[in-house]
């Protein structure tokens, strides 16, 4: 039985609809058992493996979860918008943070030599970007760059998730290990003492979520909406009426990534980074 088949034992759709904090746990166990696995079958270079074993331990589930919400009845529009979708969206919700906060975990408790093996792909790409935000760009040149690259990450989540269904957990999972890496390395350089962890978890979080937790929620609208539109591909004939329901639904999402997205970027830029 491999790692998939182990927790889609454990977890139905349907339960993880109506409960879908149990994402939460998925998210830690997943990730967990994917950088087990991958110290052991990659030593070393299981950075990427990582992420690719959590995204294979996630996506059938996830799959399920989606084929279900293409079969809801979108005619009678919820507002907000996101009402129409809150059980899946609360799903990617809790598994995202599940992620985020089991990869911080192992961030600051690995000793620093598997740390740097498991997170290095991570780090590389932490270090790309701080080498921009070094760069001198005025705000609205490097609002204009963030934007750039969020919109491209929003673009491969709705594709991926078109193409396989749930493929966008891909991006989110890595997301969610960039971030986390991010997270334990402003925690680990607040660190003096064993008191000071009160102060520093706060300040790594707090710097990092006030602009990442509304551009993951974008993410997940993009892979919801790519995900939803797949399953009706499969579901529907492309000229039925709910086949249209759905694809206008997914495009209301889809314009509604995009607002968030731009907020995002602005939270970033004027407030995280130029407070």
């Amino acid at each position: 039985m491999n790692q998939a088949m182990v927790f889609e034992s454990i977890l139905s759709p349907s339960e993880v609809r109506e409960k879908s904090w149990k994402m939460f746990l998925m998210g830690l166990l997943s990730s967990s058992a994917g950088i087990a696995l991958s110290l052991w079958v990659f030593p070393d270079n299981p950075s990427i493996s990582v992420v690719f074993l959590t995204t294979m331990a996630c996506i059938p589930i996830l799959v399920n979860v989606l084929k279900m919400e293409g079969g809801e009845d979108f005619s009678k529009k919820e507002f907000p918008l996101i009402g129409n979708h809150k059980d899946v969206l609360g799903v990617v919700f809790f598994l995202f943070f599940g992620l985020l906060l089991s990869f911080t975990t192992w961030y600051l408790v690995l000793p620093p030599e598997i740390k740097a093996r498991v997170f290095s792909s991570q780090i590389n790409t932490i270090n790309n970007i701080n080498s921009g935000i070094q760069g001198g760009y005025i705000q609205t040149t490097y609002l204009k760059i963030i934007l750039a690259n969020n919109f491209k990450v929003l673009f491969f989540c709705l594709l991926f998730s078109l193409l396989y269904g749930a493929g966008a957990i891909f991006i989110i999972a890595w997301n969610a290990s960039v971030l986390g890496t991010a997270i334990g390395n402003v925690i680990t350089s607040n660190i003096q003492n064993a008191l000071s962890y009160f102060h520093a978890i706060p300040i790594g979080f707090g710097q990092y979520l006030i602009h990442g937790v509304p551009e993951i929620i974008a993410y997940f609208m993009a892979g919801i909406a790519g995900g939803i539109i797949s399953a009706a591909v499969i579901r529907y004939k492309p000229r039925s009426k709910k086949f249209k329901e759905v694809l206008l639904d997914s495009i209301d999402l889809i314009i509604l990534a995009s607002v968030t997205l731009i907020i995002s970027g602005l939270i970033e830029v004027f407030i995280s980074l130029g407070g």
